[in-house]
């Protein structure tokens, strides 16, 4: 592997400029042929940072684009399962019923997998912390009625 070739004077003259334009370091190498590495490299010599919030609020914003398809997608779904049972429940022969109990079946399976994916399951998480909680304050009240140390006068130490 041998060494990288300097940048010529022009081309970082020309990252630079186009950096304190506040064009985005993948778009100036891409406009000036230099590597994204080197663009990054030049800029830090100069003390020129890439701001990435544009960039963060473009990523957020797509993917609760892409949340949105999916609800739709998943909800599109769920009208095609419902043509399909009417079309196989209106079947006049057993191939034709189960053909369409298959693709009811299918449908089925993919709204599940298309919804599971923004499933919430924060709620599971802080049902059980609470239980836990709940839990762990009646078991120490429990070992106080025992005549017991109050779990929180040990600071967690064993006795």
């Amino acid at each position: 592997m041998g060494l990288a070739t300097p940048v010529p004077k022009e081309k970082r003259d020309e990252v630079l400029r186009l950096a304190r334009e506040g064009v985005a370091r993948n778009e100036i190498a891409r406009q000036t042929g230099v590597s994204t590495a080197s663009v990054t490299r030049i800029a830090s010599d100069e003390d020129i940072d890439f701001d990435r919030s544009a960039t963060e609020a473009a990523v957020k914003a797509r993917v609760v684009d892409m949340k949105a398809a999916r609800v739709s997608l998943a909800a599109g779904l769920l009208d095609d399962v419902g043509a399909a049972r009417t079309r196989m429940h209106g079947s006049e022969d057993n191939r034709a019923f189960l053909d369409g109990a298959r693709a009811v079946a299918a449908l089925v399976g993919s709204h599940v997998r298309v919804a599971v994916v923004d499933r919430d399951d924060t709620a599971g998480v802080d049902e059980a912390r609470s239980m836990l909680g709940k839990l762990a304050r009646g078991i120490a009240e429990l070992a106080v009625a025992d005549g017991g140390e109050d779990a929180s006068e040990t600071d967690g130490e064993a006795p």
